[in-house]
Formats: structure tokens, sequence, C-alpha cells
């Protein structure tokens, strides 16, 4: 009596999709079969997790490549990671039959692949080679209690998208928005994380972390969110939804910095005037009316040429906005007037600070003490001067009475004396008597500066 063929569960992406491949598997003997199109459904199924099924075991597993909720790659991943459903027979049916094809598929958990198209032969000689390999599973939902099943919990959670490397970030964030809907936040968070690798979907992916920081409370970290994905849309000329995100941001946080003002100021650096212009006029509508000229005068004010960068914003702005160019030249001269301002008293508290410091300076210093003399001070004229004197017989004037009145000798403030080289001069050493006067010259000058410097 020949044996009947185990039941089929066919997993696949609709009903109309698994119309063919059901039709294919009567016709190869096989006609117990149940179709599902979740692989999350599914998986649940298979684990016994679902009490009403109707008393449907299935022996084999037929599994499309693309089901509804997940591809059939992290199908086959997530039943593996059952201690009960190592063993279970699961066909993959691939795209095509190509060697490529089998090695990206290769190691994901499944028993057998065939490729499309196939014939009725072809998927008979692989379904029969797996019954005969089927193990009884009656008693799973009986033995699974006494089994670690915290790997296929953690797989249903993240429907497998951990489980594959070469995961792409796209299937990463479309687990991230299912985990949304179904308020796993962590879940969510991490599939979100992964999808960031994708410059055209990281500020979606962004958006989506911030959510999920809101749904479990976390505002703080839902708003530095938030600002990023306004900020990233911008970056991406994404004008529409950086506005949008970044209204969002302004309901939750009024004082939350403006990522069109960022970028421009970026630009100015860059010397992209016409750019920078651009971006400030797409932030036209999140604004205030009162403080849109201020800031885009400040803009103005902080480019190299404020003067070329207005002429940027004029020729941007439309001709309804003409008033706004207006506005944005007032302020400009106002801020202009005030950084002129701001220049002249930086430039006096630098020169008052100067002062300040010289002063300091010269009551520090103070001069090395004279040596005292052994004769008086004119004696230090030269021994030139001293033989003249003798010859004419003429007294030499006492030092203090050299240039003021005997009346006002006492007036005279006390001055330490000059050393000789302060007092005499080489310029003329081969001429004694030119050097002579050039030393009494240059003596009579060296006192008189001293005298008036004391006397102020």
């Amino acid at each position: 009596m020949p044996t009947k063929p185990p039941a089929v569960l066919l997993v696949s992406e609709n009903e109309k999709s698994a119309q063919l491949d059901r039709r294919s598997l009567r016709e190869a003997g096989y006609t117990e079969i149940a179709v599902m199109t979740s692989g999350i459904a599914a998986a649940r199924m298979l684990a016994g997790l679902d009490a009403e099924t109707g008393g449907f075991v299935p022996g084999i597993v037929v599994c499309a490549h693309k089901l509804d909720d997940m591809d059939g790659e992290q199908f086959c991943a997530i039943v593996r990671e059952h201690p009960l459903l190592l063993g279970l027979p699961i066909l993959l049916i691939t795209p095509n039959e190509s060697e490529a094809e089998q090695l990206r598929t290769l190691g994901c958990g499944a028993s057998d692949l065939l490729g499309r198209p196939y014939s009725v032969e072809s998927l008979k000689k692989h379904m029969d080679a797996l019954a005969t390999a089927a193990v009884s599973r009656h008693k799973l939902q009986s033995a699974a209690k006494d089994v670690d099943t915290a790997a296929f919990d953690t797989a249903l959670a993240t429907y497998g998208i951990l489980l594959r490397p070469a995961r792409q970030p796209e299937d990463y964030f479309n687990v991230g928005m299912r985990c949304l809907r179904e308020k796993r936040w962590n879940y969510a968070i991490s599939a979100f994380e992964h999808a960031l690798r994708n410059a055209q979907i990281k500020a979606e992916a962004e958006l989506g972390i911030a959510a999920a920081f809101r749904g479990k409370g976390d505002m703080e970290r839902f708003k530095a969110w938030l600002a990023r994905a306004a900020q990233t849309f911008v970056l991406a000329r994404r004008w529409h939804q950086a506005r949008t995100a970044y209204a969002r941001l302004l309901r939750h946080d009024p004082a939350a910095k403006n990522p069109f003002l960022a970028e421009a100021h970026r630009l100015i650096r860059e010397n992209a005037y016409m750019e920078a212009a651009n971006v400030l006029v797409q932030s036209l509508s999140v604004i205030p009316k009162g403080q849109t000229g201020d800031r885009f005068a400040q803009v103005c004010m902080a480019s190299a040429d404020p003067e070329a960068m207005f002429k940027a914003l004029e020729r941007t702005l439309n001709r309804e906005d003409a008033y706004l160019g207006n506005e944005i030249r007032q302020r400009l001269e106002v801020l202009a007037r005030a950084k002129d301002e701001r220049a002249r008293q930086q430039a006096a508290e630098r020169k008052w600070e100067l002062s300040r410091k010289m002063a300091a300076q010269k009551k520090v210093t103070t001069p090395p003490p004279a040596p005292e003399p052994e004769a008086p001070a004119i004696a230090d004229f030269g021994e030139e001067v001293h033989e003249d004197a003798a010859v004419t017989g003429e007294a030499l004037p006492e030092p203090q009475n050299m240039f003021f009145p005997e009346d006002e000798a006492e007036d005279i403030p006390v001055l330490a004396p000059l050393t000789r080289t302060e007092a005499t001069s080489d310029l003329f050493a081969r001429q004694p008597k030119l050097n002579e006067f050039l030393s009494v010259v240059k003596l009579t000058w060296r006192l008189a500066r001293r005298s008036r410097k004391k006397g102020e």
C-alpha cells in the first residue's frame, strides 16, 4: 500500500500567485495543501503558537521567493531559529536556476532550492526527496515548553532582519515601519539604525527613530532625531519635507536651531552666495514674519561680502517679496553701523589696555643704582677739560648751578650723575678740540633733558 504524501504548507506572496504552485503540487501527487501569505503567521503556526490550526500539521513547506511581509530567505532563517523546526523540510522556489541565485540564497536555511520556471516532474523529484526525510511533528506543541525559543522569538519580533548580514537598508526600513505600527519601539529603533546607511532613505529612517523614541516617552531624543531629519532633508534639497519636519519640531521646541539658516551659513563660508540665497528663500514659511528681515540680514553680515550676499537675495526673492528686500536692506545698514561701532570700541579698548600695560611696566622697572663717584660729576668730562681748567686757573662750576641761576638752585631736583658714556663723545676722537666741544654739547643736552623729565 503506497504511503500517503505528507501535507504541504505553501507560503506565497498572495493567493493569486500561489495558484500556479498549488496546481503543480497537486499534479505532483500532493493534495493536502494549505496556503498562507504571511511569513510571521506561518512561522507561528509551525511553532505551535497559534492554537487554531484545524489539525493541519504540514510535513513539507514550499516557500516562494517573496511573501506578503518578508522574503523567502527571511522566512527560512526565522524557522531555523526554533530548535524543534531544524529538521523541517523547506523547498525554496527562487526566481531562476542560476548559480549566482543559488549562491545568494545559500545559508538561509532552506533544505532545497528550485528555480523558476520549473516542470511538474522536477517539482515532484524535489518533493519526493524531501518527503523521505520528513519527520513527525505531532508532539511539537507539547515539547515546545521544554526548549529554549528565545532566538526564535527575537527572530519573529524583528522579522528575521538580523539573521542575514546581506540585508539591504530598504529591508531594515520596512521592518522598522512594521515595528512602529506594532509599537515595538526598541526593535523599530534597531531596524531604522541599520537603514541609515542608505542616503536616499536616511531622513525617513531618522524620522522613524524619532517616532520610536516619542512612543517610548523619551522626548529629548525625539526632538534630537527630528532635528537631524530636518537637517538631512535640507541637505538633500527636499524642501517640503524639511519644512514639515522643522515645523513639527518647533511645536515641541520653539528654540530649535533652524536647519535652513545653518545650511546657508555653510554655503556662505564656501562663497556660494546664490545657493545660500535659495536656501534662505525656501525657509520663508517657517520663519515668523517679524523676524525674517533680521534673520536674513544677520546671515548677510556673516559673509565676507555682505553686499554681494544681499544682491543674491534680491535676485532670488519673488516680486511679491520685494518689501522683504527693503526690510533686509534697512536691517543690514543698522547691523553695519553697529559692527563699525563695535570695531571702534574694541580698538579703543585695545589702545587703553596697551597704555595700561606700558604704565605698569614703567612703574615696576626702576633704574639701577648709580655708583658713587669719587669726584664731582663734572670731572667725568675727560682729562682734556681738567687740563684746560688748570691752565686758565678758572674754577669748574658746581654741577647744580650749570644751567640755572643761583636763586633757583634749591628748587632743582637732585639727579643721578651721568656716566662717562653719556657725558662724553668720541665722534671725532682724532680731533681732540672738536671732540671736547661735542662732549660739552652732549652733556648740556643730557642734563637739560633729564631735568625737564624730572620736573614733569
